[in-house]
């Protein structure tokens, strides 16, 4: 017997990325903003008796073929699940990628989250799996969830918050792959642990996409500035994204290099999409909405 189903890995957006510390472990502890784009990879599972398989086309497609199967976090994802249900699962997982790689908005890590999601369903499985969730990863967790959430620690604290007002935004990658390891490296964020700023305190309330972008503008990314240093390119989207008509507001996404631009309306962010795929063909730019 034979089961099918497809879903949508959204791009996962930073609205602001604050790093409080780092660990004696080394592990570095954030407080960050999370929420989805309506854009992303799209998944699929099929049943069948031929074993676990995975087929991966889409406009990125090559860049993952340079890397072992064994290594991609859908295996991974359900390598976990049969171990967690002592089952062997025999079906293949389709994956259309659309998005960079190593782009800051979370592929893989919304992949894995997706496997394991479309797993449940095709195996019928109820049970709690929380424990697989950050060991395959830092955004995993966030992604499975795949809603609002202040994402604390190194990942595994998720704090709901209202749904935010929807933002037309604009996503946009120089087509140049960004190592987060290298990045956080760069940080020498200190042993001194700060306080969070948000966690288990009230939550903000933003009537409007004003009032959200007016608080968006009062936070940071920490990671923006080495993330530039260390890929000029980054600096050069912001730019290019700050200089788009009717910008809002623009900044990197997690450890880059993409970036995005809030903008009032859905025709508003097309425009600039239009305006800045003419001046900079090499570049990935899709117009999407944030919906979390």
């Amino acid at each position: 017997m034979s089961m099918f189903n497809k879903t949508l890995c959204p791009a996962k957006i930073n609205l602001f990325l604050h790093i409080l510390g780092k660990r004696a472990d080394g592990y570095h502890i954030l407080e960050s903003l999370v929420t989805f784009a309506e854009y992303g990879d799209v998944l699929s599972f099929v049943r069948n008796e031929d074993g676990l398989k995975l087929k991966i086309t889409g406009a990125y497609a090559a860049e993952l073929s340079d890397f072992d199967i064994a290594d991609n976090l859908i295996i991974k994802a359900a390598e976990s699940f049969e171990k967690r249900f002592d089952l062997k699962i025999s079906g293949c997982f389709e994956l259309i990628k659309k998005l960079p790689v190593s782009s800051g908005i979370g592929g893989g890590s919304a992949n894995a989250a997706a496997a394991l999601k479309l797993l449940i369903y095709a195996y019928d499985k109820n049970a709690d799996i929380d424990a697989l969730l950050l060991p395959l990863g830092a955004d995993v967790p966030v992604c499975f969830n795949d809603s609002n959430v202040i994402m604390s620690g190194i990942g595994e604290g998720l704090y709901e918050w209202p749904r935010l007002p929807q933002l037309h935004a604009v996503l946009v990658n120089p087509n140049v792959a960004v190592s987060t390891a290298k990045i956080f490296a760069k940080l020498n964020a200190s042993t001194d642990i700060a306080a969070y700023d948000f966690v288990d305190k009230p939550v903000p309330k933003f009537n409007d996409i004003n009032a959200l972008v007016a608080f968006l503008k009062n936070q940071r990314n920490d990671m923006q500035s080495a993330a530039i240093d260390i890929c000029p390119q980054i600096g050069d989207v912001l730019t290019a994204l700050n200089a788009s008509t009717d910008i809002m507001f623009a900044q990197m996404s997690g450890s880059g290099a993409t970036c995005f631009g809030i903008f009032s309306t859905s025709q508003q962010a097309k425009t600039a999409a239009e305006l800045l795929a003419d001046a900079h063909p090499d570049w990935w730019i899709q117009p999407t909405i944030f919906s979390g």
